[in-house]
């Protein structure tokens, strides 16, 4: 916990003394930027006696505070927006990636499902070649009955012929 201590300092050959928890050095450097801000007015306006020097230096650093405030809230601001901005990405991020997951499984699924119906038409196609294998022998072998019915007549025609 900071203790509030008495800090003095020279501004325009006074001195000040201050009380506050802030160091010594941080004091001073205030201090400092107090007497160059005085000198600054003091060589752009000859006319000007030290109190006046001082209330536009007074003037200057309220100014800058104002619109460092100011700048400080649209930050805030704008940071808010971008926190909200993300979170509504990273929502739909999440909804991305849940439709992702589904339209995996699905995938996954219609693969497999492909596999097994390549590996049935594959089946249904060898069994279709053994089908007209068969068949083709079968209508050989109607051939070879055929061949040999007519080989019988002409046996017996012959047999016929000879006992005639």
């Amino acid at each position: 916990m900071n203790t509030k201590r008495k800090v003095s300092v020279q501004i325009e050959g006074r001195s000040y003394a201050l009380i506050t928890a802030d160091d010594e050095k941080y004091v001073q450097g205030v201090a400092d930027d107090v007497i160059a801000q005085i000198k600054k007015i003091v060589t752009s306006t000859n006319h000007l006696d030290t109190r006046d020097c001082a209330i536009l230096a007074a003037l200057n650093f309220c100014d800058d505070r104002n619109k460092a405030l100011r700048n400080k809230k649209e930050c805030i601001s704008k940071t808010d927006k971008i926190i909200r901005q993300t979170n509504d990405l990273n929502k739909q991020c999440s909804e991305y990636k849940t439709r992702l997951a589904e339209v995996i499984n699905e995938n996954t699924a219609l693969t497999r499902k492909y596999k097994r119906l390549e590996k049935e038409n594959e089946q249904l196609r060898n069994a279709l070649q053994k089908a007209v294998h068969s068949a083709q022998a079968e209508e050989n072998e109607g051939e070879d009955d055929e061949e040999s019915d007519e080989i019988i007549r002409k046996m017996r025609q012959q047999q016929i012929s000879l006992f005639d």
